[in-house]
């Protein structure tokens, strides 16, 4: 391939991308395996675009998989696809309404169909986006959430969890959606301080009142008692006996437990098991009733005449109203507190009593908190395996039932002799019990279970021992299937030896460590008996330019295809990478990219330089690995030293410092100082061997542009992928350390003819120095001055600041004089500037209420100030 004058990465991107995969080069190796490197991806939505998350998700397991393919591994980097259960259905049911249709008015299966057709159009772009990004997965072994290897293992280990007693049905509180009409775990909620109020509401017993703190008034219907604590002196007297409930007539006990904190409020609270968690847990420990007044769609039920029917705000507003005008609101006082919403739609979540599947965690728990404290997986950041370990201990059973259409089928069925009693009207209940008696009845003549598993979850009907069932409608949370991802990315078999499996490790975003990570990792244990990965890596959010974070409303959202048509997908690769550190929110900016391109564009150009060199020189045939000056050993040791340290910075999953290794590599050593030095000596076969190095430890983070170059080259063979990594340089460290002090001695030329009024290039002067004089020749090309000769005993000009060396600068005496001005005021200036910093860090208000990011920044700000003055006064010392 003849080298292109510039790089425009959308001329080589796609055509490359399409022969890494045509030649099966994401392929694990099949025979002769070795060492595995397996990774999975953390599954896109099937259905979306991919967003500024997902492309540092792609850049960091690209980088690792890349990374280790170069080191000989076979690595198995797995691409997935997400059917999204409640995401992918919001979207749905969306497109629903702006037709005027509504989910009612379909069965769950045309639901489903339909849902996977609109689901099927929409896949190809996400996986075109992660070709785009440079993904170098094995698309073969693509899996969909939805796919039958997932449904069945799904299944499989939902049947062990049944027969193993882990899987009930219970009637709990969960955090319910009235506008989707579906249930959410915990972890999904999103809460929003927001400002509300709190009532004070007389409840009157014979002889006097208590007074009820509330910020629900609504729900008082559902009250089963009224909870005062049994430290509090004020109501002791108070506790066994009984209150009317306002607006109902209804008499509720006064209980005593210490969900009622004295301070709140009045330090009395009313109790509606069926619609708070904590009255629910209350309600448990008291055998309280409990009364449901909300129903599934937002609307009062159970309330009387007057309040059936109304919404949740319309009621309260009654409720209010009614309270006053019978005497009893006591005060209304403005607060702040956090609600509960739907993450997808807003709508406030209405803790909800049903009946749902729950797994009993306390074994699953157990046991991943067992391999976790015995150090079994790794975790980066390693603060999250402490934090994790605790969120197991305190973990709460498992709600996986969800009420949408879209996902996998919960496989079980119910007697239908006790679905149709529980759907009788009430007043007809007596004959319809009396005849579907008789189906509770097996062939064998024993009661039929209430409930049976099965996976004919495409039939609403079946039979069972001569006993009919009716299919649960729910669908499994989707966290719950997902738990299985490693396990089912690599194809694991009971009793099957997988060398894939545990993963080398997960990443993934640090905001779902409870809600995916730790469920992996119990269902891993629980399913093959292992760990499901090795080590764990947590990225953070990716912020905006100014630390926010990134969201449609706010306009701040940025596309990570945008940029990669604008600059390239290495670009967007690098700048990604850059400033990023495990589990921390961090801001990204389009500068970042735009350093990235300038890099690429940059490696470009040397690369052209070099293949320009090699096509000049004539010995065609030498091919004979040599050094010929210090220069030369310097850049092999820099390269063997680069090397080194990206092997231990990518060990830890230092993504940020092996970037800017390798920024420093390219721009401050090879083009700055060994290119340059080239020039002059012209060794074309080291200069191939470097760049070649250079180009393959770029080629995790920049694959396309280092594989552009490597098809370029005239010298190179196949293509920078199937290449391993960079053997060691031999070279001469004592040389290689002389080169080190020629760059202080042309730094310090570079840095002080900059200076100089005027901008002249002026000529060295040099005294009983042999460093200089050995390479005086590189030493004048390197600093671009305008000659070099020796002071032969007789030094003038300006001496340069440079310890234990005579170096002058031949200028006249009044540019030296101005020089010294001009070092005179900068002196002083940087010190107003310190003066300024110092005072600003001995305001104790300041160190202890600016951010902690400010007070670093200015920590650091008054050590680059004060070795600034040093340096200065060093140089005016010189004079």
């Amino acid at each position: 391939m003849k080298f292109a004058s510039a790089y425009e990465p959308g001329e080589f991107e796609p055509d490359i991308y399409a022969a890494w995969e045509a030649a099966g080069e994401f392929l694990p190796r099949k025979t002769d395996i070795g060492k595995t490197y397996s990774i999975v991806m953390p599954p896109p939505n099937a259905n979306g675009n991919l967003h500024i998350g997902h492309g540092l998700t792609v850049a960091l397991e690209d980088s690792m998989t890349r990374y280790h393919r170069l080191l000989g591994d076979s690595t198995w980097y797995i691409p997935g696809a997400d059917h999204a259960g409640f995401e992918t259905w919001v979207v749905y049911e969306r497109a629903l309404e702006k037709e005027g249709k509504t989910r009612f008015m379909y069965t769950r299966e045309e639901l489903y169909a339909q849902v996977w057709n609109f689901v099927q159009d929409q896949r190809g772009n996400m996986e075109l986006q992660l070709r785009a990004l440079g993904a170098s997965c094995s698309w073969k072994d693509l899996t969909f959430t939805l796919d039958e290897n997932v449904v069945r293992r799904v299944y499989t280990t939902f049947e062990k969890m049944w027969k193993d007693g882990m899987i009930y049905r219970g009637e709990k509180l969960v955090n319910y959606c009235p506008k989707h009409q579906t249930a959410f775990a915990d972890i999904e909620v999103e809460y929003k301080d927001e400002k509300g109020k709190l009532w004070d509401i007389a409840y009157v017993y014979d002889g006097g009142e208590v007074v009820v703190s509330t910020t629900r008034p609504e729900t008082l219907f559902g009250d089963t008692a009224v909870a005062v604590n049994p430290e509090d002196e004020r109501y002791k007297d108070l506790v066994g006996t009984r209150v009317e409930l306002p607006l109902t007539g209804r008499m509720i006990p006064i209980i005593a437990d210490e969900h009622a904190d004295p301070e709140y409020g009045t330090g009395v609270v009313k109790i509606t098991p069926a619609h708070d968690p904590n009255d629910f847990e209350v309600g448990e420990r008291h055998d309280l009733e409990r009364i449901r007044v909300i129903d599934d769609e937002g609307k009062m039920m159970n309330c009387g005449e007057g309040y059936d029917g109304l919404t949740t705000e319309e009621c309260r507003k009654k409720v209010l109203k009614d309270l006053k005008d019978a005497g009893l609101l006591r005060s209304e006082k403005k607060i702040e507190h956090a609600v509960a919403h739907c993450y997808k739609c807003g709508t406030v979540i209405e803790p909800t009593l049903k009946e749902q599947w729950f797994i009993d965690v306390e074994r699953l728990a157990a046991a991943a908190i067992k391999h976790l404290e015995a150090g079994e997986i790794k975790f980066f950041p390693a603060s999250k395996e402490k934090v994790l370990i605790n969120y197991l201990k305190g973990l709460k059973d498992w709600n996986i039932s969800r009420q949408i259409p879209w996902g996998i089928a919960i496989p079980m069925f119910h007697r239908a002799d006790i679905v149709e009693k529980a759907e009788l009207d009430v007043d007809t209940v007596g004959d319809g019990v009396a005849d579907t008696a008789s189906g509770a009845l097996n062939v064998s003549g024993e009661e039929a279970p209430e409930w049976v598993f099965d996976t004919r979850t495409n039939l609403k009907e079946i039979e069972v021992g001569g006993v009919r069932y009716i299919r649960d409608e729910d669908t499994f949370d989707t966290w719950f299937s997902s738990s299985h991802w490693p396990i089912v990315c690599t194809n694991w078999e009971e009793n099957y030896p997988n060398p894939y499996y545990p993963l080398n490790v997960m990443e993934t975003g640090a905001d779902i460590l409870f809600a995916w990570v730790a469920r992996m990792i119990m269902m891993g244990i629980y399913v093959t008996g292992e760990v499901p990965f090795r080590e764990v890596y947590l990225h953070g959010l990716v912020l905006d330019e100014h630390g926010q974070k990134m969201s449609k409303s706010k306009g701040n959202v940025i596309n990570p295809m945008d940029l990669v048509t604008k600059y390239g997908s290495d670009a967007f690769r690098l700048g990604i990478l850059r400033g990023r550190s495990a589990g921390m929110n961090q801001a990204f900016s389009e500068n970042s990219v735009v350093a990235g391109r300038n890099l690429c564009n940059k490696l470009w150009n040397i690369s052209r330089y070099v293949q320009g060199l090699v096509d000049e020189n004539t010995d065609t045939e030498s091919g004979e690995l040599t050094t010929e000056n210090m220069g030369e050993d310097w850049i092999c040791r820099e390269i063997n030293e680069t090397s080194a340290k990206i092997q231990r910075q990518m060990k830890h999953y230092r993504f940020s410092e092996a970037v800017e290794t390798l920024y420093s590599l390219v721009w401050d050593k090879y083009a700055d100082w060994f290119v340059e030095s080239q020039k002059i000596y012209k060794n074309t076969e080291l200069l191939k061997r470097t760049l070649e190095s250079m180009l393959i430890m770029l080629h995790p983070f920049a694959p396309f542009v280092t594989e552009a170059i490597w098809q370029s080259l005239s010298w190179t063979d196949e293509m920078i992928i199937e290449q391993k990594w960079p053997e060691e340089f031999e070279y001469d460290p004592i040389s290689a350390e002389n080169f080190d002090r020629l760059t202080e001695v042309v730094s310090e030329i570079r840095r002080t003819m900059q200076a100089l009024p005027g901008g002249k290039k002026w000529p060295i002067l040099y005294g009983d120095d042999s460093l200089v004089d050995d390479n005086s020749l590189l030493v004048k090309f390197l600093s671009r001055a305008s000659g070099i000769a020796s002071t032969e005993g007789s030094p003038r000009g300006l001496r340069l600041a440079i310890a234990n060396r005579e170096i002058y600068l031949d200028v006249p005496a009044d540019v030296i004089e101005k020089y010294r001005d001009a070092l005179d005021e900068k002196i002083l200036a940087v010190g107003r500037e310190l003066d300024g910093l110092n005072a600003r860090m001995m305001n104790p208000n300041y160190v202890d209420k600016a951010p902690a990011k400010l007070v670093e920044e200015t920590r650091l700000a008054i050590e680059e100030k004060t070795a600034l003055i040093e340096r200065l006064k060093g140089e005016r010392e010189a004079i």
